[in-house]
């Protein structure tokens, strides 16, 4: 009977170890503090020191962390198979928490381009910089303002919430040019470019600041042309002086009349004065108007008026007959 037993107990004891040791599961518990006291379901299983391990066993596991002068620690586990384990920090009490400080705010990247080199960058009305223009801003709503002298302010309103291009083109603010004393038909140039046609004495156009080629074409007068700086507030006038076109002249001799026994050039013989002014040449020009004429050949003279237009070209021959009285 006693040698039964025993087997009994051996296969008892056999048994239930590896049952008992497959429900159990650890519990690890890292604490603050050294010496507080660990209850596992509502039985004092040691001390921290300050951390602390124990088997516990499988299923529902009430933990409790106590310490004089500190705040209780209690919660409620589901152990398994697998390690729990517990972050535990008790504070004391009375004591002031201290909560961390936020994280400070991401700040993102703007940049701000213009089609105006040196444009004045304005962030909530206040002047940061020049394009080509870039910064770190935090997060939120901005104002925006592109900026230059003659042109019209480019303002826009900016969110930011990630890295943000802004390319402001800015249009030139326009300034009248007036120009007087002008004719009808006249022909108004800017940098080569045809603007219009004045059909009165004065003519006006918008236009933007800077500085330009101003070229005035009118029929028998020479090209107006001045450099014209226009800015960016008060009216540019100009009255422009017309001078008139020259005209032209050639003199030349027929073949009927020359002496063909002469040598050399035959017009060394003869002398040209217009308006009394002796001439070095037979061709040249003259302002628009009546001239005297006059051809002195030795012992002969020719003179005679004309009116010349301006613009025009002319070509004199003089003839040579008898008149019989």
């Amino acid at each position: 009977m006693r040698k039964t037993f025993a087997v009994l107990l051996v296969l008892l004891v056999l048994g239930t170890i590896p049952a008992f040791a497959q429900n159990r599961t650890s519990l690890n518990i890292q604490c603050n503090e050294v010496g507080a006291e660990v209850y596992i379901n509502n039985r004092l299983a040691g001390q921290t020191t300050p951390n602390f391990s124990f088997l516990v066993p499988q299923g529902t596991v009430q933990v409790r962390v106590y310490k004089k002068g500190f705040q209780t620690f209690e919660t409620v586990v589901k152990a398994g198979t697998s390690p729990i384990t517990l972050n535990v920090t008790l504070q004391r009490i009375g004591a002031v928490v201290t909560p961390p400080p936020p994280p400070p705010p991401q700040n993102f990247s703007l940049q701000v381009n213009a089609n105006v080199a040196g444009a004045e960058v304005i962030i909530n009305n206040i002047s940061a910089g020049r394009v080509p223009f870039s910064a770190a801003l935090a997060p939120g709503s901005y104002t925006l303002i592109v900026r230059a002298p003659g042109y019209t302010d480019f303002a826009q309103n900016l969110v930011i919430s990630g890295p943000v291009t802004v390319n402001a083109n800015l249009q030139a603010l326009l300034v009248p040019l007036v120009l007087n004393n002008l004719r009808p038909g006249a022909e108004i140039f800017l940098n080569g470019a045809r603007i219009g046609v004045a059909n009165s004495a004065t003519f006006s156009a918008q236009v933007a600041p800077g500085t330009y080629t101003l070229t005035i074409r009118l029929g028998g007068f020479l090209d107006f042309t001045t450099q014209v700086t226009v800015g960016t507030s008060a009216p540019q006038t100009i009255a422009p002086v017309f001078q008139p076109q020259p005209a032209s002249y050639t003199f030349n001799i027929p073949a009927s009349i020359q002496n063909p026994d002469m040598k050399g050039n035959p017009w060394s013989q003869i002398r040209l004065y217009i308006d009394g002014a002796a001439q070095k040449d037979f061709r040249g020009q003259v302002t628009p108007g009546r001239h005297t004429i006059r051809l002195v050949s030795g012992a002969f003279a020719i003179e005679t008026t004309f009116d010349f237009e301006a613009g025009k070209t002319y070509t004199f021959e003089p003839f040579l007959g008898l008149n019989t009285r």
